[in-house]
């Protein structure tokens, strides 16, 4: 049933060389993750180095370099095996361990509990370490944002192995990565690690359920792959000539079919979708990319030859990830397609994220279960962009920027105007917002803080803030 893991890692090696990566750092982290590993086995029985192997597999698939294949295969090294710091360092160095300490958990030894936050109780000591850990990971990645792809990698082969667990524990774990793992990917614009992990997840939700609708989507695109396939070779034989340099056509994950069928059809159970329902949303996205010539260019070298394929253009759309335009197109026997034109590097972040330093200041560790809404952009009165939740307020804002300026908040002026805005004004992406405080006569700001502010904030920053400020307020 499993390859074994010498046989992966070979193939491991074969991806990395085509990706001119150094294999000698490689092949040591294989041989050390081997023999620290050598006793341990995953809870289907298989040896432990598997999971190492796959994860680290997952991330050469994607073109990372060696130091971030190496360690993936070392990450539960440290935290398992008793490798310490000093050890890695002096066989990988320190980029290397910095990787892998993003990705271990707090030891439970270890673990001071923090009063100030109010996720953290001494009597839920596993809820507590969740907490310590991930927002570790947080604190850390912003400084090594590779460090994020080992994680997601490592959750994306945890999932998809995770039937061996009690269903309860199943579900746990699908908590925690939506809690944690899917705002962060989200917010860093790794579209192929969201959607791959939400797509497990929703698998075991779903656990049961959704047998008969997977068993419906497996149908419809194996019935599917010859006309993939002539596609394919139909759109690349038509754009070789030309400047669009890859042509790629990828599954629309099961999810994601489900619930574009939801949003036609409402409330569908999903115990109930028929092939009818599959054929009227996309279930394959297009990808043609270009490099070293404009947006405009390729979209006209594009639509020169578009009229020689069998795709007829039905609608234009704006993605709900990506925030990208792109067509919604139809072949000759009515399957749908989402057609994206973007730049070979665009492409590349569509697959691992903004990794580069990018978006790290969407990542707020004090605000983190709302990563995965919406953001907008508001600008300070300098004009220093700041990221905060669709349908934040002005008061929302003030504890953005800074505690006290939020507790002193007298009112808010919105894009240089003259009014005065009050505190649960909403705020819209693009706004530059002032806040005004109170002062005493001695230019300290006062604090106007009252129980109805709770009403004024959506984000959970905000609320965390205030919590602390009644509580300590009470036990006086």
């Amino acid at each position: 049933m499993f390859e074994k893991a010498e046989n992966r890692f070979r193939y491991l090696k074969q991806i990395a060389k085509n990706n001119n990566c150094q294999l000698d750092i490689i092949e040591r982290a294989y041989q050390t993750a081997l023999d620290l590993h050598k006793n341990q086995k995953r809870q289907d029985g298989t040896p432990y180095i598997n999971h190492p192997v796959e994860v680290a597999l997952i991330l050469a698939k994607l073109g990372f370099d060696e130091e971030v294949i190496a360690g993936a295969l070392l990450h539960d090294t440290i935290e398992d095996c008793g490798y310490t710091k000093e050890e890695m360092i002096a066989d990988f160095g320190q980029k290397v361990f910095d990787l892998v300490d993003c990705v271990s958990a707090i030891d439970k030894t270890k673990y001071v509990f923090d009063k100030k936050n109010l996720f953290e109780d001494p009597n839920f000591l596993k809820s507590s370490l969740e907490e310590q850990t991930f927002k570790k990971l947080i604190i850390l990645g912003k400084s090594n944002p590779l460090g994020f792809a080992i994680k997601f990698a490592d959750r994306l082969h945890n999932l998809s192995t995770i039937e061996v667990f009690n269903y309860n524990k199943q579900l746990e774990k699908v908590r925690e990565t939506e809690k944690w793992v899917l705002p962060i990917a989200r917010a860093l614009q790794s579209e192929y690690f969201y959607r791959a992990i939400k797509n497990e997840c929703f698998k075991i939700v779903n656990r049961g359920k959704c047998d008969e609708y997977i068993s419906q989507y497996q149908f419809y695109h194996f019935a599917n792959e010859k006309n993939i396939a002539k596609l394919d070779l139909k759109l690349k034989e038509l754009f070789a000539s030309t400047p669009i340099t890859k042509v790629r056509i990828k599954d629309v994950r099961e999810y994601k079919v489900y619930e574009d069928i939801c949003k036609i059809y409402k409330h569908v159970d999903i115990g109930k979708v028929y092939q009818g329902q599959i054929m009227q949303v996309s279930n394959y996205n297009i990808y043609l990319t270009y490099k070293n010539i404009t947006h405009k260019r390729a979209m006209g070298e594009i639509l020169k030859v578009f009229d020689k394929t069998f795709l007829k253009i039905i609608d234009m759309k704006i993605g709900s990830f990506t925030k990208r335009a792109y067509f919604q197109v139809e072949d000759n026997i009515k399957n749908k397609y989402n057609l994206y034109i973007m730049s070979e590097n665009d492409y590349h972040v569509l697959k691992v994220g903004t990794l580069d330093g990018q978006n790290l200041d969407l990542i707020d560790e004090e605000n983190i279960n709302q990563l995965d809404i919406e953001q907008i952009k508001v600008k300070t009165r300098s004009g220093e962009i700041k990221y905060i939740a669709k349908d934040s307020t002005a008061l929302d804002f003030a504890f953005k920027i800074h505690r006290d300026l939020g507790f002193g908040f007298k009112y808010a002026l919105i894009n240089d105007s003259k009014t005065f805005f009050p505190p649960y004004t909403k705020l819209h992406s693009g706004d530059k917002v002032e806040i005004i405080v109170d002062r005493d006569k001695n230019g300290n700001i006062k604090n106007n803080a009252t129980l109805r502010w709770f009403a004024y904030v959506n984000t959970e920053q905000a609320r965390r803030v205030l919590i602390r400020y009644f509580e300590q307020l009470l036990k006086r």
